[in-house]
């Protein structure tokens, strides 16, 4: 009979079976985890599994942490991120980023030392394909509908006609099904499960097929053929699965090609990539801007998350909006985190391909026929290999890793992959005895409750901007939830611009002679860029209150300094101009507006509301000088 110790033990290493599954599903289904108040519900479960860790090191008979190569290089990465992220500039962004990453090296080594079961994969490839292929139906949906929502969310217009499940992006819904697809493709030929499993296998295989193509994901789909390259390049070396691999090869291939041709004539985006006009994808704008800000920040980077604040300074008269990402997680991590994090992810990256490779020829079984080559832990290693090398690729063109689902279940295959080293010869176990449970106990609890906490504050402090921003709260009550917002986290630069704005808006409506109250804005613009060095609209705006109380002269060096912020950004621009009209210099208004006009994709409406007026005033002038 087992003694209380083996049933507490066990009760926790299925609660955290179930938690790991519950965080795996959730977070797709939550917009990928993209919001903050949905983080919050991703790292609670994370904080919630670490701590029934905590508890099994306690009740275990013989507790042990294994801690193969690999484990190593997760610890000095995290340790650069956070040594980084103490010299970063942008204090608030630089603390959203070390969330993610530590909700990454939670999920790391609770799965690594607790999800090692002979089940426990067959688990998580379960919960994966289920929720891609619930995405992937989703995608198809939206893609036949063109529908315009995710859940109540609305999604940009140029997404409308393509599928992206339940993320905002099809890019990050083609992440998650480029990973689940090879689970399932390696289940059919590989696993041995039974016949409706398989059954049930196949069809939603064929229905991730079908949602990736929905997404229209041009990265997706190339990273997707090129891992599945490999993967039935494995296939064909088994004897005994050599003909069904080529078979299915060539029916992929051939549908493949069938659907390119039809969509190429009724699809924008097929055209785009296939045509001419590929070189007008925004990307060959965007990163050429990231590597001037990574060669000016070469060794170390710029700072966890900052590329988007740079980009400005940086940027081409091509791209008005924010990226927000490089749109290559490459090159993002080079702008971030300098040469010395790249080599770190590389090295990473290297272990990650040996321990497959050592793993292996440890999970395959021998024989000659069909059946006796089945092996759900092959399976497992060939399908989780092949998923993370497709999102490996897709990283070249589009920044997965920063999207939390997916890098979280690119976190728990990789563990659950290096968890596979248990049936090498190597012993990476380690016994834990009461100074190693006590120094782990205390690492992980601080990581639980800072996790946890900021997280939540987080979580807490998105759901009052989000009703503050909604057209329907009235500004006394958008200035209240602001303050609020602020209070939780007062070093966050846009809920300070927010609440600047707020009082600038009101002072700006009030009679001519009434406005003194513009002045309890200004302190909280100055508050932005000392918060954000490199914002360049909350300079505009101190300087548009100067005007408004009349010191003009005063306000010309902030709009100036905007300027230098964002050199060529038309909505900058464009209010540099409207500060020349207030000060009468028609010909340095005329100037900055026409500069603002000529910017593609940029909003018009001052360049068209005052050019008219500006060039009416200079031909005024020139006529009186004529006269005179």
């Amino acid at each position: 009979m087992p003694t209380w110790r083996e049933r507490a033990d066990n009760f926790c290493e299925h609660g955290i079976l179930c938690l790991v599954v519950a965080l795996l599903v959730i977070g797709p289904l939550l917009l990928g985890g993209a919001h903050a108040e949905f983080f919050a519900v991703m790292a609670g479960l994370g904080v919630a599994a670490l701590l029934l860790w905590v508890v099994r090191l306690w009740v275990a008979p013989e507790p042990t942490v294994f801690w193969p190569p690999l484990a190593w290089v997760v610890v000095a990465a995290l340790g650069y991120a956070l040594v980084r992220g103490h010299y970063a500039v942008l204090e608030y962004t630089t603390l959203g980023e070390l969330l993610r990453l530590g909700l990454c090296g939670v999920v790391f080594f609770v799965v690594l030392n607790n999800l090692g079961h002979r089940h426990t994969a067959g688990w998580v490839t379960g919960a994966l394909m289920a929720v891609a292929a619930f995405g992937a139906m989703y995608a198809i949906f939206q893609a036949l509908t063109r529908s315009s929502q995710v859940w109540h969310f609305a999604r940009a217009e140029g997404y409308i006609g393509r599928g992206s499940g339940t993320y905002i992006c099809p890019n990050h819904l083609a992440g998650l099904l480029e990973m689940a697809l090879p689970l399932g493709l390696a289940l059919l030929f590989l696993g041995r499960i039974g016949h409706m499993a398989r059954i049930v296998t196949g069809y939603a295989v064929l229905v991730m097929v079908a949602g990736l193509a929905a997404t229209q994901s041009r990265g997706g789909w190339v990273a997707t053929a090129l891992a599945l390259l490999v993967f039935f390049a494995v296939l064909l070396r088994q004897r005994g699965l050599r003909v069904p691999a080529l078979l299915l090869l060539l029916m992929l291939g051939g549908a493949a090609v069938w659907f390119i041709a039809e969509v190429r004539v009724s699809s924008e985006r097929i055209r785009q990539a296939l045509g001419d006009e590929q070189l007008n994808d925004v990307r060959l704008y965007i990163w050429p801007v990231a590597t001037r800000i990574w060669h000016e920040h070469f060794w170390w980077g710029a700072g966890p998350g900052h590329f988007d604040p740079l980009f400005r300074q940086f940027r081409s008269l091509h791209v008005q909006a924010r990226p927000d990402r490089v749109h290559n997680d490459y090159l993002n991590l080079l702008t971030d985190y300098g040469l010395v994090g790249m080599i770190i992810a590389l090295f990473m990256l290297g272990l990650i391909a040996w321990t497959i490779l050592r793993v292996w020829p440890h999970v395959q079984r021998e024989g000659d026929d069909f059946r006796a080559q089945q092996s759900n832990r092959a399976a497992f290693v060939l399908g989780a290999g092949t998923g993370v090398l497709a999102l490996l690729f897709h990283a070249f063109v589009d920044f997965n890793f920063h999207m939390p689902a997916n890098v979280v279940a690119f976190t728990a295959l990789v563990a659950l992959l290096a968890g596979h080293l248990r049936h090498t010869p190597q012993n990476f176990r380690v016994p834990l005895h009461l100074l190693g449970r006590g120094a782990v106990t205390v690492a992980a609890l601080a990581v639980a409750v800072v996790l946890g906490h900021a997280a939540a504050r987080r979580g807490l402090e998105e759901h009052l901007l989000r009703r503050a921003s909604d057209p329907r709260t009235n500004r006394d009550e958008q200035f209240a939830l602001l303050q609020q917002a602020h209070a939780l986290e007062p070093t966050n630069p846009d809920t300070h611009f927010a609440l600047g704005e707020v009082l600038r808006v009101t002072a700006w409506e009030m009679p001519p002679g009434q406005q003194d109250g513009v002045r309890a804005a200004m302190p909280w613009f100055e508050s932005v860029w000392r918060l954000n060095p490199y914002d360049p609209f909350s300079r505009l705006r101190y300087g548009m209150c100067l005007d408004l109380l009349g010191e003009r002269e005063s306000a010309t060096r902030h709009f100036l300094r905007a300027l230098e912020l964002d050199p060529v950004g038309a909505f900058t621009l464009s209010h540099v101009g409207w500060h020349y009209i207030q000060l009468e210099d028609w010909a340095n208004a005329r100037k900055y507006l026409r500069r603002a006009a000529e910017m593609p994709g940029a909003d018009y409406t001052i360049p068209n509301t005052y050019l008219p007026v500006v060039e009416e005033r200079l031909t005024e002038q020139e006529r009186r000088t004529k006269a005179k």
